[in-house]
């Protein structure tokens, strides 16, 4: 992707310095590459590089990438895309908020019983008199149409309950760590001249981190957490 001058063009996310010392950062989710479901994830640096790690999960399902694994800035926005503000569980009293065309995060019908979240499209919203349990809670009884963007299902509409959908936030903010990484990806795409003389110990972290790169065995995708 180019502007009109030629160059490359970038999205990264919402960041300043003046937050670095704020953090109050929204929890994080992330579209694995594996399956294209969405996981709950944590992130750390190890050099240059940026380490996914899966919620509920053990180290072995982790993720590494490197600046220099983006060959363009497609390849760079396409990676920043899939990270985002942490989804939301819909409540039975916001069945209202849903409308033809509102991007959900739910889950997929699945005949192996694994709970993966995925991204859809409300096309159709059947309305219920909402009812009441025995706790006097609201309980909602609508059924919506989802036409699925990923996903077993991917291009296909199936029927969803509200216990089944996530609300998509709109908090565009970032964790530092990420949009450092971007950042530097970004960076490395221009052919920039890095900040500052290399050291040795960042030296050695690159071996580390390429020797964990080389070795992480990662078998299976694991099963989203829900």
């Amino acid at each position: 992707m180019s502007d009109e001058s030629g160059s490359p063009t970038f999205i990264i996310a919402d960041f300043s310095d003046d937050d670095a010392a704020n953090e109050n950062w929204p929890e994080i989710e992330f579209r694995s590459p594996e399956d294209e479901a969405w996981y709950g994830v944590d992130v750390w640096e190890l050099c240059d590089s940026l380490v996914v790690t899966f919620n509920g999960f053990s180290f072995e399902y982790d993720e590494v990438y490197s600046p220099e694994d983006f060959k363009n800035s497609d390849e760079l926005k396409e990676f920043e895309e899939r990270f985002r503000a942490c989804s939301v569980q819909m409540q039975d009293t916001e069945c209202a908020t849903l409308a033809q065309g509102t991007k959900v995060c739910a889950t997929c019908p699945s005949v192996a019983g694994e709970v993966k979240f995925y991204d859809a499209i409300v096309v159709n919203v059947s309305r219920e008199k909402h009812g009441v349990d025995e706790e006097g809670n609201e309980v909602c009884g609508c059924d919506y149409k989802l036409y699925w963007n990923q996903g077993p299902f991917v291009n296909q509409v199936t029927s969803a309950k509200v216990g089944d959908i996530c609300l998509v936030q709109e908090d565009k903010r970032m964790k530092p760590k990420v949009v450092t990484f971007l950042k530097e990806a970004r960076r490395q795409l221009l052919g920039e001249a890095p900040q500052g003389k290399e050291t040795e110990w960042q030296k050695i972290l690159k071996k580390v981190t390429s020797a964990i790169r080389d070795h992480n065995l990662d078998p299976s995708v694991p099963e989203n957490q829900g």
